[in-house]
């Protein structure tokens, strides 16, 4: 799954990665020992990239991420949790056995949890908005070209996070599944590519609503 990319999101999209590539040095510094391998070099390298470039993308973080990643607790990550962003303390969270030496889902994972970050002053709560519409503006993100010899992977996790949650949608089982999905899709159809352009507008301006 691909995204026909307008000009002027190509253009904004290319702004913020280069924007990152210039000063992702100095961005905060992120510590990792969430996988106890190099892999956590990995996560430390792009942190700080990802972070800039959702900075570029969307304005100044609500909240500002903790320096160090933290694992997943065995209870969420046993009920379906991969990674999680704590808007309270700004803590990011992720299943190590879930990104080791998965670079597309990595990224994706450490961006998602990062717009969260960047999001968190608007109406919590309510997944159709808070999942959804962040599901589908990552699915924009990773066409960006700051991803480089991993662009198409981060695509294809950022397309694979959108197809589960369809699935967990379509088994009808739970309300938070098919309000997920049923967001990104609506934002899919009434914003498209400028979703993540319209919530950067909608900061600028104050307007703290999805």
């Amino acid at each position: 799954m691909r995204l026909e990319i307008p000009a002027d999101v190509d253009q904004m999209l290319r702004r913020a990665s280069a924007f990152s590539s210039r000063v992702a040095f100095s961005a905060p510094k992120f510590v990792s020992n969430i996988c106890g391998s190099d892999w956590d070099r990995f996560i430390e390298l792009w942190a700080p990239k990802c972070y800039t470039f959702v900075a570029h993308a969307l304005g100044p973080y609500a909240q500002e991420p903790r320096p160090e990643i933290l694992g997943i607790a065995d209870g969420a990550h046993t009920s379906g949790v991969n990674a999680a962003f704590q808007p309270d303390n700004g803590q990011i969270r992720l299943a190590g056995s879930v990104v080791e030496n998965h670079p597309g889902t990595t990224l994706e994972k450490i961006t998602h949890e990062l717009v969260h970050a960047s999001l968190a002053a608007f109406p919590e709560g309510d997944p159709f908005y808070e999942e959804g519409f962040v599901d589908y503006s990552v699915w924009v993100m990773a066409h960006a070209p700051l991803w480089g010899e991993y662009r198409d992977a981060m695509i294809e996790a950022a397309a694979f996070n959108i197809a589960c949650r369809r699935d967990r949608a379509l088994r009808d089982t739970s309300d938070y599944d098919r309000k997920r999905w049923a967001g990104g899709v609506f934002c899919s159809f009434a914003h498209g590519p400028w979703i993540v352009a319209r919530l950067r507008s909608r900061k600028d301006e104050g307007n703290l609503s999805w």
